[in-house]
């Protein structure tokens, strides 16, 4: 069993340091269940759009509507699920030691999502 040990070693080295080495600011367009790596061994999942009221391209609403944009930030200790609301687009939302905004959503039922995360002490 001890002959095994330096090999073991070494393969652990190497599956640490296949952890990508993230910096922020990250900025990523997003499809319903993509993740995005974030520093820490963190990452951001965007996980659903619901309530999506918006009114659809090409034509002219009364009222323009929101949609409830779901994402996880999911770290080696935690999970958080947040909310974001398309109507807030642009405005970033502390979590953590971080900031996340939303850019953009696009249209349809699975719309994709440019999700950008900063750090908040900045």
């Amino acid at each position: 069993m001890v002959r095994f040990a330096p090999a073991l070693f070494a393969l652990l080295l190497t599956a640490c340091a296949s952890v990508p080495n993230v910096a922020l600011p990250v900025e990523a367009q997003l499809h319903p269940g993509r993740r995005m790596a974030l520093p820490e061994g963190a990452s951001l999942i965007y996980v659903d759009t619901a309530n999506d009221s918006r009114c659809p391209p090409d034509v002219q609403c009364v009222h323009a509507g929101d949609a409830d944009v779901h994402v996880r930030f999911v770290k080696p200790d935690a999970v958080l699920d947040v909310t974001l609301k398309a109507s807030e687009q642009g405005q970033p939302r502390a979590i953590g030691t971080w900031r996340v905004t939303l850019r953009g959503l696009g249209p349809g039922p699975r719309p994709p999502a440019t999700l950008r995360v900063d750090d908040a002490s900045r």
